[in-house]
């Protein structure tokens, strides 16, 4: 019995930590843009989770668990962006994945889980406890209040309170519809009926309802998912697995035979690359075809080839059949010629790519073409170490890689890189797109007043901005201070 009641105080305190965090929420958010409000908010719902986790399952800082850990630096790091920068691509973008990430950590720390996180088993379970036992939970606030009545209440009372809900909840469509009726008989009474809302609710009213349902929403959906990582569960039943599933397995000989024939290509091909690109021999080249016109051609197409050799490489390590030792060590070889290959490819995309902006401009695309071409170099780096360590679990560190990947691609600023960049050549060569300058996020203001020199092109630069400088003005609210909003405004007064 004393367990119980100890139960019932610990999911009434759950639910005001929720309502705290559903009161935060429209604090940080409602009305406001994203800026500093996302970070305190994370921080927010950190605070609740450690809070009840220490309560409810003593939460331990160990060394075992550093890696769980590990995942609040990109959590942290990412909700910072809506401080440091006005990127709206990867604020949308984050919107999004920091509460993917909170889940997978929250899930690891509380062991909610079976699979390991790299494995497809782990991201079914994400799906079970976000679709299966959160919603499952939002009916337990709402037992909880009733429960909560009830015991300050006496059974007459409580009784009679009930019944009275009940006739006002059966009484409210019949009264809809009757209303409807008295209204469309007498158009006097109509307009009388019409008149009450707005003399009764007016719309600050009806704001303030919205919010109270909105901060209401918010506590019910945090206190669901935080008891569906503390609260007991329904043991799941594994189903069975076939004993007669085979994995499939490609011959070696036939895949030998595949690899050499396609490694004997890109031999010759990373050949032509270091004779022309590379080193700038003056060989002869195809007619009509000059050497910057050949360093510039061909980008898309090596990289559909990269991407290409990538699945080769992956199904490669992963059907080849390791039966006859020898002939995977041969079959290990080709796929370590055919990912060095493809680097040259890769090597050679970047600066194919380098030259044209050089020539055309630096944009959005163009750079996060550099950064794929970087991100898949390195991924052929792990491939490498898979071929020939077949233990090494590859997807964990794909996954790994990725993130850090994108976390540093949300802090190198690739709107000051492209505005910099971009007036550099214009020094060098006189060209620049002011149009597409001006389209770039308030990071890229500051880079190009301090280095455009040119008062004709600082005014129509100016001038493209007239419309954001006024909607960067609109919103001064503390909770949605962002400091490249801030640099920028130094020179939008």
């Amino acid at each position: 019995m004393a367990d119980a009641a100890q139960e019932q105080k610990g999911l009434q305190w759950l639910l005001l930590g929720a309502f705290g965090i559903g009161i935060l929420f429209d604090w940080m958010f409602y009305g406001k843009g994203l800026g500093i409000s996302y970070l305190l908010f994370v921080i927010g719902l950190y605070g609740l989770f450690i809070w009840q986790a220490r309560q409810r399952i003593h939460l331990p800082f160990s060394r075992k668990q550093v890696f769980d850990w590990i995942w609040t630096l990109p959590i942290f790091l990412l909700a910072l962006t809506f401080f440091l920068f006005s990127n709206s691509h990867f604020h949308l973008f984050n919107l999004v994945l920091i509460p993917f990430l909170f889940v997978i950590q929250t899930i690891l720390i509380t062991k909610r889980h079976q699979a390991k996180w790299y494995e497809a088993g782990f991201f079914m379970e994400i799906v079970e406890t976000l679709i299966l036992y959160t919603p499952k939970y939002t009916r337990l606030p709402f037992r909880l209040i009733r429960e909560r009545i009830k015991d300050r209440l006496d059974q007459e009372k409580y009784g009679v309170m009930k019944k009275v809900f009940i006739g006002i909840g059966i009484s409210l469509p019949l009264l809809v519809i009757l209303l409807s009726l008295l209204s469309n008989a007498d158009s006097v009474f109509g307009h009388f009926l019409g008149q009450i809302p707005r003399r009764v609710i007016d719309v600050d009213s009806l704001e303030a309802i919205f919010r109270m349902m909105l901060i209401g929403l918010i506590t019910i959906l945090v206190f669901a998912y935080m008891y569906s990582l503390f609260g007991k569960r329904e043991e799941a039943v594994e189903p069975p697995v076939p004993e007669d599933d085979k994995k499939i397995v490609w011959d070696g000989v036939i895949l030998v035979t595949i690899l050499a024939i396609i490694n004997i290509v890109y031999t010759a091909f990373t050949y032509i690359q270091i004779s022309y690109l590379f080193s700038g021999a003056k060989r002869v080249l195809p007619d009509e075809l000059t050497y910057a016109e050949y360093a510039r051609n061909g980008f898309n197409e090596l990289v559909t080839v990269t991407v290409i050799n990538f699945l080769i490489l992956l199904c490669s390590m992963y059907f080849a059949s390791r039966a006859k030792p020898m002939l995977y060590r041969i079959i290990q070889v080709l796929l370590s010629m055919l990912t060095i290959c493809t680097g040259f490819m890769l090597v050679s995309a970047y600066f194919r790519l380098s030259l044209y902006e050089d020539a055309y401009g630096y944009t959005h695309t163009r750079l996060l073409a550099h950064v794929f071409m970087i991100f898949l170099f390195v991924l052929f780096i792990i491939a490498l170490l898979k071929i020939w360590r077949d233990g090494f679990s590859l997807i964990k560190y794909y996954a790994i890689l990725t993130l850090v990947s994108y976390v540093i691609l949300n802090y190198i600023n690739m709107d000051v890189i492209i505005a910099k960049n971009n007036v550099q050549r214009y020094h060098a060569t006189g060209n620049i797109d002011i149009e597409y300058l001006s389209e770039l996020s308030y990071d890229a203001i500051p880079v190009v007043m301090e280095l455009v020199q040119d008062k004709k092109i600082e005014e129509k630069f100016m001038e493209m901005l007239q419309e954001r400088k006024e909607i960067l003005y609109e919103d001064n609210s503390w909770q949605s201070f962002n400091l490249s909003e801030y640099r920028a405004k130094a020179y939008l007064p």
